[in-house]
């Protein structure tokens, strides 16, 4: 059966994911692109239901229930510019920080106020990559659930726990209880040069607001404050690239061979 009333019940509940008060409110956010559903489904993701453009098929199984929509319902519900006819709704996962430590895992991430999706999306796709324990993203960050983070995390936020709408203080405090060295890129007199710094054994990474930086009073608690070099003439880096640097440099001095 082909979905063509805009008064159906998953058409409505679709349009409503497409608001962060929605998603809040049912606990469930929408994921795009044949390969993104794929993905989400080898990962295990909680999916609700799949939603097909009317004319396409899928190549791999679903163990969840199928809608298809007319094109012009189907559209009116996407976000990106060239949808591929597919999309899923995926139920919200609410993390701790006790899942993130459970893992194990020496680096962990907190974003401080992020507010450009991309910048966390990225953040969190390269946190997978370099097999960091989880992200944490503090009171002030975009929605997680945003459709542009989910597209930029390219189905990394089902690989790796985030949690939402933490407070630094808090996170600093659990994290320097349960041994990690608190380590936070920034510009200020105490900065040291990032390549001198010693990322070896567990660390917190703290990536500040796009504009802002991080918060003296989150500075203050930290155990490292250090800069990246560049030009004298050079913008700041992008907080995503930033973030990923000081990651990768985590992730290159606990695997190196001695």
């Amino acid at each position: 059966m082909i979905i063509t009333s805009r008064e159906n019940k998953i058409f409505k509940l679709a349009k409503l994911l497409k608001t962060a008060k929605g998603r809040s409110e049912k606990e469930l956010f929408l994921i795009e692109g044949i390969r993104s559903v794929r993905d989400a489904i080898e990962k295990n993701a909680d999916m609700e239901c799949i939603i097909l453009k009317d004319g396409t098929t899928l190549d791999f199984k679903a163990k969840c229930d199928i809608f298809t929509f007319a094109p012009k319902l189907f559209e009116d519900v996407c976000e990106t510019v060239s949808p591929q006819g597919v999309m899923a709704v995926c139920r919200i996962k609410k993390n701790n920080l006790e899942d993130i430590s459970a893992s194990g895992k020496k680096c962990i991430v907190m974003c401080e106020a992020l507010q450009d999706p991309g910048n966390i999306g990225s953040v969190i796709r390269t946190a997978h990559a370099a097999d960091c324990g989880g992200v944490i993203l503090t009171k002030g960050c975009c929605d997680l659930y945003n459709p542009k983070i989910i597209r930029a995390t390219m189905t990394g936020i089902f690989s790796v726990p985030v949690v939402q709408n933490a407070v630094s203080e808090q996170v600093v405090e659990y994290f320097k209880k349960n041994g990690y060295k608190i380590v936070a890129g920034a510009l200020s007199k105490e900065s040291v040069d990032f390549y001198e710094a010693d990322l070896t054994g567990k660390v917190l990474i703290i990536i500040g607001n796009e504009g802002n930086g991080i918060t003296d009073k989150t500075l203050s608690l930290c155990d490292s404050v250090v800069k990246i070099p560049m030009r004298s003439d050079a913008e700041s880096l992008n907080a995503a690239v930033a973030g990923s640097v000081m990651i990768y440099e985590h992730y290159r001095q606990n695997t190196k061979k001695l």
